[in-house]
């Protein structure tokens, strides 16, 4: 589900540079049990939750796991636009700030991406 959720490449480069201890299993493990089987509920597409991921984490502040929401919000069909605007609208709900910092770190994920050719440049 993770794969398919956040993109198969992404998850893998992703599971290839995980520390192999047990802390990082047991985290992981968690996630795969927990986080992601709730992504195989019914009544809300992978797009509807990915964009309800966005806001949580720009609430919350979390950047590191924003970066990766981004991408997978990349991965389920949204544009960069209109994750900006995601961004843009939590100002309203989450202060400029944290909107602020969204766009930024937006910004610098999808700058990554079309280095790394996974998205279209402009």
């Amino acid at each position: 589900m993770a794969g398919k959720f956040l993109g198969q490449q992404f998850y893998d480069r992703i599971v290839a540079n995980m520390k192999d201890d047990l802390f990082t299993k047991i985290s992981m493990d968690y996630i795969h049990e927990v986080c992601f089987s709730a992504y195989a509920r019914p009544d809300l597409e992978f797009r509807e939750r990915s964009l309800l991921n966005l806001g949580m984490l720009i609430a919350l502040g979390r950047g590191p796991e924003l970066r990766i929401h981004i991408r997978a919000a990349a991965n389920n069909g949204f544009t960069e636009e209109q994750i900006a605007e995601a961004c843009r609208h939590a100002m309203i709900y989450c202060g400029v700030p944290a909107g602020r910092d969204a766009l930024i770190i937006a910004s610098e994920v999808f700058e990554q991406l079309r280095q790394a050719g996974e998205y279209p440049k402009k």
